[in-house]
């Protein structure tokens, strides 16, 4: 759960909304709860018996119950008159209708005369006498509506419909005010995920994969984003509508009887123990899902971009099984977390409705036992009532520990991203590197991926500035890993990278890489403009503005681009596809070859930049990378002879070591790996 709390944080700027949107729910609360509590008044109007007669009892005083006095009560059926001398009453009188009260009487007596109390008075009067928590409420509301019942209840059935609508209107304002908060938390964690990944070393693309990387920036992000919406939404305005309704319902239930509140709370321990142990078995659950989601995506994404060797082998039905078999693996584990989740909820009803007929038998049995006074069944009414009123939030609660259990899952996989170490951002940390003079240099370079795999032992190359230095080798003995040291891809497990005698981790990143451009075998033209992708190549220094669209189409014509690209429709305007899916090999990698020229850098690294290219195009490339490489370093891999032939010398790596250095003719007569590469089908082209 750290991991989430964490996440919680970027939602931190946003708490002046978030605390609006809790006003808004709290005040909803009171509003749900008036509405349940109209129960009781409803009851208590509809089976109330209306009051007959005149009555003249003696009666304790209202704010003096020690003393009495004598009250003469009328109903509302009564008229009541003041006796005249003609009519001859020497008290009081009922004729026709009319109670007729001789005044001189009641004054001498301190008799009061009132109307009987009927409808919300009656209630109301009941209340007081019995010491209700409720009762200034009902004084209040009888003072102010009218004392027919039926108008009475006119206006309570209007003053629900009202509460309902502005409850709709509160609860409206809530949400979208607590959904605009987490969106744009999630927003600013999405954008942090993003940075954070962009810095990161090669090493963690090694350990972890895109897919998978690509997996947390979806499911993951997306169930942290549930998580947190309904956190900051429900866990507050739920509970408060439990917590209230339950409170109210205990107040009522103790003036009923001692044991309906008892049998209620009794239930709590019980539900919240089963919550917690389903939430950990879906936290537990959630995790592996969103692992296999993540293999699912890598299937998915090998077949798809793997589709001309799917379709050329006919591995259909391979690739059919593989991802058959991955989504019956997610298909269980996501099964088990719909099962937690689609049993926490009847679960939950179920132990609550059990505790609402235990106070049900509790209260039916006063009934049967002694009676209920109209006041005491309004009050059992409405204690049922707020039963019910708290069935709906604890209902909706039981879900809520679920969901945040899914939301760290999420968010341990996320943070274990924004925990690994990453780059320093350019030009914060260390010197600055001069333009390279002197040379390049590995001394006792060792390098082992975090796989546990050392791939590079112990090597040792010097690199003179202007030089064109070929690395040769068996597939998989580090060519590839070695030239990644120098733009610092990688950091050596032992040993360091020099240029012109400095150790390049102590310079900054922007000094360094910005003297580096690279061309790798396997190109990746983004999906834009043909001239964006090559003016992308172009240094980002301070003063200077985007390349020129003759500069763009000078480094096209430098790399024999420009004859593919005059032929499309927009030509340089022309939008490549997704991953360059428009274009043929040789033309991705002329297009790379152009990013690297008009970056006009001091070392130029080429990792087989030609091998999908032509004889006739490699050859005019070749001419071209001859005549660009004048004054500059260049470190290329070559898997065809044809490539060494603008090389000074030639590095032989074997098994992750240096076996030799030297020209062509020097190898030829001393090196036993060279002459055994050139016979297995390196030969000049």
């Amino acid at each position: 759960m750290k991991s989430f709390y964490k996440a919680l944080r970027y939602s931190w700027p946003y708490r002046w909304r978030i605390a609006a949107g809790w006003v808004c729910a709290a005040i909803a609360t009171v509003l749900y709860v008036g509405s349940i509590s109209a129960v009781g008044p409803l009851v208590g109007l509809l089976f109330q018996e209306p009051a007959k007669g005149v009555h003249f009892q003696s009666r304790p005083v209202p704010k003096d119950p020690d003393h009495k006095e004598w009250v003469l009560e009328a109903t509302h059926q009564w008229k009541i008159k003041d006796a005249e001398d003609s009519d001859a009453v020497n008290a009081f009188e009922v004729r026709d209708g009319t109670l007729l009260i001789n005044r001189k009487w009641t004054a001498a007596n301190q008799v009061r005369v009132i109307r009987s109390a009927e409808g919300l008075s009656l209630l109301a009067n009941q209340a007081v006498e019995s010491n209700k928590i409720y009762a200034p409420v009902l004084v209040l509301l009888a003072q102010e509506l009218p004392t027919n019942r039926y108008w009475c209840l006119l206006w309570i059935m209007a003053g629900v419909v009202i509460m309902t609508i502005l409850r709709g209107l509160l609860r409206y304002t809530n949400e979208y005010l607590v959904g605009h908060a987490t969106n744009r938390a999630m927003l600013a964690l999405r954008l942090r995920i993003y940075d954070h990944v962009l810095r990161s070393p090669l090493s963690l693309f090694a350990r972890i994969g895109p897919t998978d990387i690509m997996s947390r920036f979806q499911q993951d992000c997306f169930l942290v984003q549930e998580g947190t919406k309904t956190l900051l939404g429900k866990v507050f305005s739920e509970p408060i509508r439990a917590v209230v309704c339950v409170v109210m319902a205990v107040i009522v239930g103790v003036s009923i009887d001692p044991w309906l509140p008892v049998i209620i709370l009794g239930m709590v321990p019980l539900i919240t123990f089963m919550v917690r142990r389903l939430a950990t078995q879906m936290r537990r659950s959630s995790r592996k899902a969103l692992e296999s989601w993540a293999q699912l995506v890598s299937i998915l994404e090998e077949s798809l971009f793997g589709i001309r060797i799917v379709k050329g082998y006919r591995l259909e039905a391979h690739e059919r099984r593989k991802f058959f078999q991955a989504s019956r693996r997610l298909f269980r584990q996501l099964l088990r977390a719909i099962r937690i989740d689609a049993i926490t909820e009847p679960a939950v009803e179920t132990l609550f409705t059990m505790a609402v007929a235990g106070a049900v038998l509790v209260g039916g049995k006063r009934i049967i036992d002694i009676g209920l006074s109209q006041g005491s069944l309004a009050d059992l009414m409405l204690f049922f009532a707020l039963l019910a009123g708290a069935l709906d939030p604890a209902r909706k609660l039981s879900n809520v520990s679920n969901r945040i259990s899914q939301a760290a899952a999420g968010a341990d996989r996320i943070f274990f991203i924004l925990a690994s170490d990453v780059e320093p951002r350019y030009g914060t940390r260390g010197m600055l590197l001069p333009r390279i003079r002197q040379s390049i240099e590995f001394k006792g370079v060792s390098f082992t991926y975090p796989t546990g795999d050392q791939v590079l032992k112990d090597v040792s190359l010097a690199v003179r500035h202007g030089e064109v230095v070929a690395v040769i080798g068996r597939t998989g003995c580090g060519k590839t890993t070695l030239v990644s040291l120098i733009p610092r891809f990688f950091t050596p497990s032992e040993g360091a990278v020099f240029i012109d005698g400095i150790n390049i981790q102590d310079v900054t990143l922007r000094s360094l890489r910005d003297q580096i451009a690279i061309v790798p075998q396997e190109t990746l033209p983004f999906a834009e403009s043909i001239a964006t992708n090559i003016a992308i190549g172009a240094r980002q220094t301070s003063g200077q503005g985007p390349p020129t669209q003759e500069e763009i189409e000078a480094a096209a014509r430098a790399a024999h681009a420009d004859v593919f690209i005059q032929k499309l429709d927009a030509g340089y305007q022309t939008v490549i596809g997704e991953h360059g899916a428009t274009l043929s090999g040789g033309e991705k990698q002329r297009l790379a070859l152009a990013r690297a020229i008009i970056r006009d850098p001091a070392i130029l690294i080429l990792d087989e930049a030609t091998s999908a290219l032509d004889e006739e195009t490699q050859a005019m490339v070749q001419d071209t990378l001859a005549t660009f490489a004048k004054g500059r370093t260049v470190i290329l891999i070559a898997h065809r002879l044809s490539t060494l032939n603008i090389a000074d010398r030639i590095a032989v790596m074997d098994a992750g070591r240096i076996m030799d250095v030297g020209t062509h003719d020097e190898l030829m007569a001393r090196c036993t790996l060279y002459r055994r590469l050139r016979e297995v089908g390196l030969e000049p082209g």
